[in-house]
């Protein structure tokens, strides 16, 4: 048993990364949660993000399911909802997470992690065709 706390001790222990978290949404993001894939616990919100800000989280090192809960929007005069936007990755190393809309063009810088709320364009009507 004491080798096996020398030896943890030696290699470090369990690793830790740094996830940069960016939000290029529209919207706000009031949770933003990372946790061991497969977890049913998502444990604490790591932050919350205003549109076009970022932060800096600390995540145990291994595979991670992220999740973002964007602030809720009124979809017409009677409904609202709140769009989600999830990931699962390995993480080795030092990681920047973009979240954007997918119909929103954006420019991540290489190794970036593109995580999309999905948007539904609804469809325009038809026009008529022009009368004779």
């Amino acid at each position: 048993m004491r080798f096996l706390l020398l030896l943890l001790t030696a290699c470090g222990g369990a690793s830790y990364q740094t996830v940069h978290i960016v939000n290029q949404s529209p919207r706000a993001i009031e949770a933003v949660y990372i946790y061991p894939s497969g977890s049913q616990n998502r444990g604490a919100s790591r932050g919350t993000l205003a549109p076009n800000s970022a932060i800096d989280v600390k995540v145990k090192a291994g595979n991670v399911d992220v999740l973002a809960v964007g602030a809720k929007e009124k979809v017409n005069e009677r409904e609202s909802e709140r769009k989600e936007a999830s990931q699962t990755l390995e993480l080795r190393a030092p990681t920047e997470l973009v979240f954007h809309d997918s119909n929103q063009p954006v420019a991540t810088k290489p190794g970036s992690i593109d995580v999309v709320f999905r948007v539904i364009e609804e469809p325009k009507p038809a026009e008529d065709p022009p009368s004779p």
